[in-house]
Formats: structure tokens, C-alpha cells, sequence
């Protein structure tokens, strides 16, 4: 088993993590009923200050959400639809990186081509092949597709942007 996850780069095992606490967050989300009052996390800053916070509500909100009840997600804590809208997102994003990640490890082990070089010499250059680069082109698309859609999903609790 530790020579699986050892095989793993580390882009496959931030998205593998990514996935497990994404969905660790659904599972603690359906467990818990909106409408009781015996949720294991308390507002730290309700209970320190004495006042809402910007993303109290969340936990009922997700609830809501994995129920359906969008109208109510809302009530709870307006973030919390386009939040959660993110995590649902990023769960299909990892899930996805892991099916193409898988592919072209099959298709582009050992890949080694030869190139000519774009110089005038006539020597070739060893390139690590297109697997490699196909992976670097996901790992860099994945990221700037993230950045922004967590800046777009979390526009209303970044602190500088208030």
C-alpha cells in the first residue's frame, strides 16, 4: 500500500488529498441536520466576539445544498451556494486530473523522442517527450483554473477585497 501512494507524484497526491477532505467536507455536511442544534463545530468568532461572521451558516448551508434545498442555502449564509458550488467543482476538477494523469501515464511512459534542434547544427536534441509535457500543461492549466475560480468563489470572504 505505501508503494502505491510512493508511485504517486505529487500533483497526484495534492489531488487525491484535495478529493478525500472535499468529499470528508460533503460527508460531514449530509450527516449533520440544519435543523438541530447539536453541530460539533461552534463559530469561533460568535463565541468570542458575539456576532455573525462572514461565513456563519456554511456548515447548514452545505447541508441544505447536498439536500436540494438551494432557497434555504441561501438563508443560511449567502456565500454558501457559490461555495459550495466551488468544492462540487473541484471534486470533478481532481477526479478529472486523475483519469487524464492516469492516460497519459499509459500512453507516454518511456516516451523519448529525438528532435533537431532549432539551431543551424544538424545535431538532435534528446526532449523528454510529449508526456511531459502534457503533464506540466495540465498541472499549469489546473492551477490557473483554480486561482480564479477560488478568487471568484471566495470574492466576498477575501479580506483585502472588502
Amino acid at each position: 500500500m505505501l508503494r502505491l501512494f510512493l508511485s504517486f507524484s505529487s500533483y497526484q497526491m495534492i489531488n487525491i488529498l484535495t478529493g478525500l477532505i472535499i468529499v470528508l467536507i460533503f460527508i460531514y455536511s449530509i450527516i449533520f441536520i440544519t435543523g438541530s442544534t447539536d453541530y460539533p463545530v461552534e463559530c469561533a468568532h460568535i463565541s468570542y466576539y458575539g456576532e455573525d461572521c462572514q461565513t456563519c451558516g456554511l456548515s447548514r448551508s452545505f447541508s441544505e445544498m447536498l439536500r436540494g434545498n438551494f432557497y434555504s442555502a441561501s438563508e443560511y449564509n449567502r456565500n454558501g451556494p457559490l461555495l459550495f458550488a466551488f468544492f462540487l467543482f473541484q471534486l470533478f476538477m481532481r477526479t478529472i486530473a486523475g483519469f487524464i494523469l492516469q492516460r497519459i501515464g499509459r500512453t507516454g511512459a518511456g516516451d523519448r523522442e529525438v528532435i533537431n534542434a532549432p539551431s543551424a547544427s544538424s545535431s538532435g536534441t534528446i526532449y523528454s517527450g510529449s508526456a511531459d509535457l502534457k503533464r506540466k500543461t495540465l498541472g499549469l492549466s489546473d492551477a490557473v483554473v483554480s486561482f480564479v475560480l477560488f478568487v471568484v468563489c471566495f470574492r466576498n470572504l477575501l479580506i483585502f477585497w472588502q
